[in-house]
């Protein structure tokens, strides 16, 4: 059995009055969306992004590679859902679809360790994150940089198997990751493009408050 999913509205906001006088396709965001550096670190329109893959996927996790997002700030106020949306890479590739991997903590953790393994130069592969905390010392051998927990830091059983949502390029193992997992672990493929679900999950939350979560941190 996989966690149970409870996908946060990243931070909803407490302006709800706000939200209800703006227009039905504006979403208000009380903080600006960033993913500037996304290759680097984690940022506040990568944690949006993969909290929607997560959320569309049904999963425990969700892995978003930096390449999926152009590098933006979009600034706090009523913005249309396309604008975020426009920041996907892959915003027009109908093939840019959100699929589920069943992996097991020990694969996530040696996920997490490729994830870093370049820092602190930038990586198209860098992972953004949802249901996941990633702690790592860069100085540290690659194989044993990484602390792997739950976003609430729970265990991480090594054993255990995970829904984990990802996109399509990431499932078929860009960027390196086809070494820590294989098609037989792709249990599923939603058929929802990463940009249909992030318009899904702008749909439910129309007021936004996105802070770093430390999702990601390094000593």
């Amino acid at each position: 059995m996989g966690l149970a999913v409870a996908v946060p509205a990243v931070a909803l906001g407490a302006a709800a009055q706000a939200a209800a006088k703006a227009p039905k396709d504006t979403v208000q965001l009380q903080s600006p969306l960033d993913s500037v550096g996304v290759a680097l670190r984690e940022t506040t329109l990568g944690d949006l992004v993969a909290d929607a893959v997560r959320q569309t996927g049904g999963a425990d996790f969700a892995l978003v590679a930096a390449d999926e997002l152009t590098e933006t700030t979009i600034p706090a106020g009523g913005v249309a859902p396309a604008k975020v949306v426009s920041a996907l890479r892959y915003a027009r590739d109908p093939t840019d679809t959100v699929v589920v991997l069943s992996l097991t903590g020990a694969q996530l953790l040696k996920v997490a360790e490729r994830s870093v393994s370049r820092a602190p130069q930038p990586f198209d592969g860098f992972l953004q994150v949802s249901g996941l905390q990633i702690k790592y010392d860069p100085a540290q051998p690659e194989g044993s940089r990484v602390a792997l927990t739950t976003a609430g830091g729970g265990k991480i059983a090594a054993d255990r198997a995970y829904r984990v949502a990802t996109t399509r390029s990431l499932a078929d193992g860009s960027f390196g990751y086809f070494r820590f997992w294989s098609k037989s672990d792709i249990t599923e493929d939603t058929h929802t493009t990463v940009a249909a679900g992030l318009t899904s999950y702008l749909a439910a939350h129309r007021t936004l408050n996105v802070q770093i979560e430390n999702r990601i941190t390094s000593k």
